[in-house]
């Protein structure tokens, strides 16, 4: 586990990609094109993004200004996935946001082992998923040739309640929106108001409940608490004999999506990468995976400064890596 030291020259083979980029986008080092609109919320400007020539670099871990140590584990998971393929390849990405998880691995995959490959990409929101696409096209990729789902992620297939907005940021979850709790305080806020007439009409004729959410105090990211549809992982996975990479970023949920399907993705899964949200959950993650005979690769918890062979990085999430020894 986290022997950093063996990957050490992991992109030494790529030349990083070189050329002229269009204005309002930026670029990896495998060349995926991101429209800044996409993460316009964040800050990202895109009318400031001149475009012109640029040569890249291939990801670096350490502690310098260059460094992204989270970027550098996706991104190895990108190329140890695609060389592990054969034949054809399966990726999965969880909380696809506008879709940048898939697209490095296909672009990793044309790279090192080109193949038939299926990309499927989950998310609840339908702006994120209309952006999906266009980065899929941005970048070469027919979205017709792979499933882009509409749902909500979740332990079973009874509706959530999920914070429908702020789309790019990738900051929502199921876990604090639908959890028993919160369903009971969205009743009293809405009988304290006056307002269980009107979020009963919401709720039948718009699946909405009329309440929202700042998801991110001091960013006003204000999103409408709404009823969608969920899907489960024994859903995603069983139309597949295989899938060779998983990646999953879904705020913490992940504590709720992968523990019920254990054993079916100990069948199906050959590696995932997963964004681990607070300790707790990330050391459970962890333990269970080891527990049932996955190989944990690299395993570094999250809002954590760490140390390795490659120099001193630090995670806002945390990242586990697994690999499965039975395929």
């Amino acid at each position: 586990m986290n022997d950093l030291q063996k990957y050490d020259g992991l992109f030494d083979v790529i030349q990083p990609w070189g050329g002229e980029v269009p204005p309002g986008y930026r670029v990896d080092f495998l060349g995926t094109m991101t429209d800044l609109r996409f993460e316009a919320l964040w800050g990202n400007d895109p009318a400031k993004a001149a475009g012109g020539y640029l040569e890249t670099a291939t990801p670096f871990i350490g502690d310098s200004p260059d460094g992204n140590a989270e970027f550098w584990f996706e991104s190895a998971d990108w190329v140890l996935a695609a060389t592990d393929a054969r034949e054809s390849f399966v990726m999965v990405t969880l909380g696809a946001c506008f879709g940048y998880q898939a697209a490095g691995s296909y672009r990793a995959l044309q790279f090192f082992n080109a193949m038939p490959c299926k990309l499927v990409a989950i998310d609840p929101i339908p702006e994120n998923i209309a952006m999906t696409k266009q980065h899929f096209r941005d970048n070469g990729i027919n979205p017709d040739d792979h499933w882009l789902i509409t749902a909500a992620i979740s332990d079973t297939n009874d509706p959530v309640f999920f914070p429908i907005g702020v789309p790019g940021t990738g900051i929502q979850n199921c876990v604090s929106t639908n959890a028993a709790g919160a369903r009971e305080a969205y009743v009293r806020e809405l009988i304290d108001k006056g307002g269980a007439e009107e979020a009963l009409r919401n709720l039948l004729v718009a699946n909405s409940t009329g309440i929202t959410k700042d998801l991110l105090p001091g960013h006003d990211f204000q999103a409408e608490i709404k009823l969608v549809s969920a899907i489960t992982l024994r859903d995603i996975l069983g139309p597949f004999d295989r899938v060779d990479y998983l990646e999953a970023d879904i705020q913490q949920s992940e504590i709720v999506v992968f523990p019920p399907f254990i054993e079916l993705l100990k069948k199906k899964v050959r590696r995932i990468h997963l964004g681990t949200h607070g300790q707790h959950v990330h050391w459970a993650l962890h333990h269970m995976f080891e527990a049932n005979g996955w190989e944990i690769v690299f395993s570094y918890e999250p809002d954590s400064t760490h140390g390795s062979a490659l120099g001193t990085f630090k995670t806002n999430d945390g990242v586990l890596t697994v690999r499965n020894p039975d395929l």
